[in-house]
């Protein structure tokens, strides 16, 4: 009998169960498909299913025993390792850490550990924890088993003594590429890469003549903010100092590059600074305003190649002199959006708030004449955009056929078309379309393809390109 299984699946050791995700409830089956039954719902608010940068559930397993399911889930800031009864749907929580990113099983009372190094260092390492197969807990604090740099650990596999180990080290960078719109802006032609250095890059806005593009780069060590010429190979620094610096873009006036800062001392943070500095690089950075949140992926290790093109909050700015600028921020299945001047203490005025099933993974962009706000949620199932008229306060549906999981959107220059990106685990496509008419591909990745810029003049769009580097390594000797 075959399933239509939607997400994760895991074989029982003893080989007589399949356990699967299917619309968000966890179903076990015989090892031909054969008696499928549900065993029980997810947590609230759960799903494995989707691209894997907006599941709140992930790597389903079996304990050794096989009296247990294991997986980890998403709460707010933080990761849980969660153990639920494969019999009678008890749950229990083993640990919870926020740098916490993937997990194996090497006996009924061991695990390893998979953690990221720090919020804004990229790459992980291995640890082992001892486990209460009882309980279901972790026991005492967790030891160290690799120490290495510079890329992140994607999968293991333990052989079944326990004592070796297989692991897929990958090594991520993205990308800047800036091409020529032709065709309407159905094609790309000229393609170049922005930069030759392998960092993590993401376009932000562009210079009021087209003529120069707004990035973040880690090229000094923490994300700052730069311009690139395009006559020039050499970028210019911008804003370089102790903050995470993102998203950067000019004010509608374009006498000032506005972007988020992120203090990378602090632990606690609950609010984005979005600041502004003179364009030409004189003078000091003034605070615009505070907004909920912090920057997306700014402190979250499992984001931090993502650009701010997702998550909450977020601002984007119009072309227009006199226009405001406009500022997101996530509630409880929520977005706010407020407008505000750009100018130091500004005060946020709400315009509209729209409802979101998980708010981090809805991604929005303002039409450059100040009109109308483009959004779309996340969705692994099918794609839409809807786009809000900010004078007329009316909402309009626009679907997608035959795509699905749409990850970031930008306006086109003349505010009468969208470029938008969508997932795929074959990789993802940069599509092109008019408000009404057909969509067309333009560009086709390797991975993630993310945050499109249109330049104020129509002629240009630039991109970010996730690029991975992977090899798998086998560990011996772990100790039991």
């Amino acid at each position: 009998m075959q399933q239509n299984i939607g997400g994760d699946a895991a074989i029982s050791p003893d080989g007589k169960r399949i356990v699967f995700e299917k619309q968000e409830e966890l179903w076990q089956m015989g090892p031909n498909g054969e008696n499928p039954a549900c065993l029980t719902g997810l947590p609230r608010g759960s799903r494995f299913s989707g691209h894997a940068g907006y599941s709140n559930c992930s790597d389903l397993a079996w304990s050794p025993d096989g009296r247990w399911l294991t997986y980890l889930r998403k709460t707010g800031d933080s990761l849980l390792l969660e153990a639920r009864g494969a019999d009678d749907g008890t749950t229990t929580t083993i640990l919870e850490d926020p740098d916490l990113r993937g997990y194996q099983w090497l006996s009924f009372t061991q695990i390893v550990l998979n953690q990221w190094e720090a919020p804004d260092r990229p790459f992980s390492n291995l640890w082992q924890i001892d486990v209460d197969p009882k309980k279901m807990r972790a026991v005492g604090k967790s030891r160290r088993l690799t120490n290495w740099a510079g890329f992140a650990i994607e999968s293991i596999s333990a052989s079944g003594d326990g004592r070796r180990l297989a692991v897929n080290k990958e090594t991520d960078r993205s990308d800047i590429f800036i091409g020529e719109l032709v065709d309407h802006g159905d094609k790309l032609a000229h393609l170049r890469r922005v930069s030759v250095e392998d960092r993590v890059e993401w376009p932000g806005g562009w210079s009021g003549d087209s003529k120069g593009l707004l990035f973040q780069s880690d090229r000094m060590g923490s994300m700052d903010v730069f311009m690139q010429r395009l006559n020039s190979t050499n970028p210019e620094s911008v804003v370089v100092d102790r903050n995470d610096n993102r998203a950067p873009m000019l004010s509608p006036d374009k006498r000032w590059i506005l972007y988020f800062a992120w203090p990378r001392s602090a632990t606690q943070v609950t609010t984005a600074r979005l600041m502004r500095k003179p364009v030409g690089g004189g003078g000091q950075s003034e605070l615009v305003l505070e907004a909920k949140g912090v920057p997306g992926s700014a402190q979250a290790s499992y984001r931090v190649l993502l650009p701010t093109t997702t998550g909450h909050p977020a601002f984007r700015c119009p072309s227009q002199p006199t226009s405001p600028c406009i500022v997101s921020e996530a509630g409880r299945n929520e977005v706010a959006f407020y407008s505000f001047p750009p100018v130091p203490s500004a005060a946020k005025t709400e315009i509209f708030r729209t409802h979101a099933e998980d708010p981090d993974a809805l991604g929005w962009d303002l039409s450059p004449d100040g009109s109308r706000i483009a959004y779309s949620e996340h969705d692994w199932s099918s794609a839409s955009i809807h786009v809000r008229d900010l004078r007329e306060r009316t909402t309009r549906d626009i679907p997608l056929p035959g795509l699905a999981e749409l990850s970031t959107l930008a306006w086109s220059a003349d505010s009468k078309g969208l470029f938008f990106t969508t997932f795929a685990v074959t990789g993802s496509s940069l599509f092109h379309m008019t408000l009404d008419g057909p969509y067309h591909r333009i560009y086709k990745g390797a991975k993630e393809v993310e945050a499109p810029r249109a330049s104020p003049d129509g002629k240009y769009l630039a991109f970010g390109d996730v690029v991975s580097a992977s090899n798998v390594w086998l560990i011996e000797g772990i100790p039991r």
